[in-house]
């Protein structure tokens, strides 16, 4: 071996132990345990059966440890191995597909599941809701092929882009490795290794406050890195190309499984919320900027006043000096607006967002891409942005449907689930639906109380920072709808309560009230969020019962029984009340199902058989009645009703 290959196979040796020793370290961690990167997907106790749940923490992957408050995927339940008759549809996206700052049933996934189990009633669909709050694509992307291997979808359903600035990795975070996307998913992918998680422990166990120096900052705070991202600027092309390249790795993921997507474009609030910042260019003089200041607080106040005609020409003063100006683009919008020029309002308040520096809300260049991409890549495209707008007055999207400056109110969301039923519907991997169903004006199951808890739950954020800043409370708080709902709510949010104990409880103050429709939605909210749980319906029944409503009592015992793998007392119940309507065969059968059921107590027991014999003898089933009464007498001598009805039977037999 000459002198040069020996020195070759030396540094090659010399490069090769240190990767060998850390790959031996890496298979050694895999084997133990030790230092696992959050997972995803949680086996569920095998007394459930083979069952997955989404890890509500798997956020911990991608966010900082020690912030205080990270977000959460919902916990969704889903059996392992997909039944043959379920319909799986997978949303995918941020804090919008998460349903921010509302629970349970009124995120556009639950909606959605609701359209569809009432467009195609017996069929059974699971829409499991995989968005996480604060999020970017890069994100998504990571977590999406763990997310179609083990949910095995039909449909994916996708919304986002609002967060590729300010989002987890995202251009403008203080969360992001950087600007380029192939050192962001390098990253992501070194995220997977079970070294890299012992790097990222070691450097969390070091720091023991988060990145910030104020006790009050809030995760949104913590993760704004660059406030100045100026509309066309290098880094808003490059965010904007990323944001391409991941969505069209998101569609050929899919695409690989064969699976469909349904994508829409993006909403969010222009005709309320003003830009968070505009810029303000070092290199202009103080001169121009004072003329722009003083247009602008001179257009303010005679739009304040009432007088929009002379607001749009100081503004439009202010334009000529300075046309970047979001805030100036905002207040002609405005103008327009009061103006009633809707057409020219949607103009200038398009591009007052599309120039606030502050990046919340996604330009309509994201938009342009999503439905560009989804033509060229075969993805069903949906026109979100549309359907907000025919919905909003004069085509702007505001606060009927908006709760803040991006995400919908339960209306909104509604909206959006309407939008992609039709979406999913149009794919044609489902049959057409019946052409008599029309999906309801208002939302499945919402209440006054769940208005509220998002509501304030959102109350003092839309008064910090980058919002116009007012020291408030939840005491300052306006009640959406009922004030008891409001007091609900808020006990709800400080004692962190469970959220159907909050419908219940709301659903008792109805009652207590008289209001019996109105305690019966808040039940029906329950059912909703908890479509397999019969114990709603229960209480739906007892209401109807109260009012001797026997015919819709009778329909809520049904869908309790179809639920519950306790027959017994619901199959009691139902008889009784078939019985009231005059339907004595079906109070028959509702009463042998309950004489037969296992779990009933054995004076429970007998009683429904004593019932039984009743129902019986009144059909002029009357050997039948008599064989029953002898058997209750025979494990039961002591039961004196049974003995006396047995000899009354007997007496008067034929």
């Amino acid at each position: 071996m000459t002198q040069a290959a020996k020195r070759t196979l030396f540094w090659c040796l010399t490069l090769a132990l240190p990767v060998a020793a850390l790959a031996c370290l890496e298979l050694l961690f895999r084997a133990t345990g030790l230092f696992a990167p959050e997972p995803l997907f949680l086996e569920v106790p095998e007394s459930h059966g083979a069952y997955l749940k989404f890890n509500p923490w798997v956020s911990r992957r991608y966010f900082d440890s020690t912030y205080a408050a990270l977000p959460n995927l919902a916990p969704e339940l889903f059996s392992r191995v997909k039944p043959a008759s379920t319909f799986r549809i997978l949303c995918i996206g941020e804090s919008t597909t998460a349903g921010f700052p509302f629970d349970s049933q009124v995120p556009f996934p639950v909606q959605l599941r609701e359209i569809l189990a009432h467009a195609y009633p017996g069929r059974r669909f699971e829409v499991l809701n995989a968005g996480i709050s604060a999020i970017s694509s890069y994100v998504t992307l990571d977590m999406l092929p763990e997310l179609l291997q083990e949910t095995n979808p039909d449909v994916v359903v996708a919304y986002f882009g609002h967060n590729e600035f300010y989002g987890v990795y995202g251009s403008g975070s203080t969360l992001s490795p950087g600007g380029k996307r192939i050192l962001v998913t390098t990253m992501l992918r070194a995220q997977h290794l079970y070294l890299v998680q012992m790097l990222k422990r070691a450097l969390g166990a070091l720091r023991s406050q988060p990145p910030s120096t104020a006790e009050d900052r809030t995760l949104m705070q913590n993760v704004i890195g660059d406030q100045d991202i100026a509309l066309g600027s290098v880094q808003y092309r490059n965010t904007l190309e990323a944001f391409q390249d991941n969505l069209s790795a998101i569609a050929d993921l899919c695409r690989g499984r064969g699976v469909p997507v349904v994508i829409s474009n993006l909403v969010s609030n222009i005709g309320d919320q003003p830009p968070f910042h505009s810029l303000t260019h070092p290199s202009e003089p103080v001169d121009i900027k004072n003329v722009v200041g003083t247009a602008l607080r001179g257009g303010d106040s005679l739009l304040a006043a009432g007088q929009p005609a002379g607001a749009e020409v100081r503004y439009l003063e202010a334009w000529r000096t300075d046309t970047a100006n979001a805030d100036v683009w905002f207040g002609i919008g405005r103008s327009k607006l009061a103006r009633r020029d809707s057409a020219g309002a949607l103009e200038w308040l398009t591009g007052a967002r599309d120039r606030d520096a502050m990046r919340f809300r996604a330009s309509e260049d994201f938009n342009t891409r999503i439905a560009g991409t989804a033509k060229k890549l075969g993805m069903k495209f949906v026109d979100m942005a549309g359907t907000f707008r025919r919905a909003s007055p004069g085509g702007i999207i505001g606060r009927d449907l908006m709760c803040d400056h991006l995400h919908p109110n339960p209306q909104g969301y509604y909206l959006m689930a309407t939008a992609f039923y039709h979406g999913v519907v149009s794919l044609g991997v489902l049959p057409a639906p019946s052409p008599a169903f029309v999906p309801p004006g208002t939302p499945y199951g919402v209440t006054d109380l769940d208005w509220e808890i998002g509501l304030l739950k959102i109350f003092p954020m839309i008064h910090e920072w980058p919002f116009k800043q007012v020291r408030v409370t939840r005491g300052d708080y306006r009640s959406h709808g009922d004030t008891s709902a409001t007091r609900i709510a808020m006990e709800y949010l400080r004692t962190g309560f469970a959220w159907v104990r909050a419908h219940d409880r709301m659903g008792r103050v109805y009652l207590e009230r008289g209001d019996f429709e109105r305690a019966r939605r808040e039940y029906i909210a329950i059912a909703v969020y908890q479509p397999d749980d019969p114990w709603p319906y229960e209480q739906i029944a007892r209401l109807y019962g109260t009012e001797e409503n026997w015919p819709l009592r009778s329909v809520a015992l049904l869908e309790g029984l179809m639920r519950s793998p306790l027959k017994g007392n619901i199959a009691y119940q139902l008889a009784l009340s078939e019985e009231k309507q005059g339907h004595l065969e079906k109070a028959i059968r509702a009463m042998q199902l309950a004489a037969a059921a296992p779990e009933l107590k054995r004076e429970e027991h007998e009683n429904a058989s004593f019932y039984l014999a009743g129902l019986l003898s009144d059909g002029g089933r009357r050997d039948e009645a008599i064989r029953i009464l002898r058997d209750i007498l025979e494990a039961n001598p002591a039961f004196v009703p049974a003995r006396k009805f047995l000899s009354r039977l007997e007496r008067n037999a034929p």
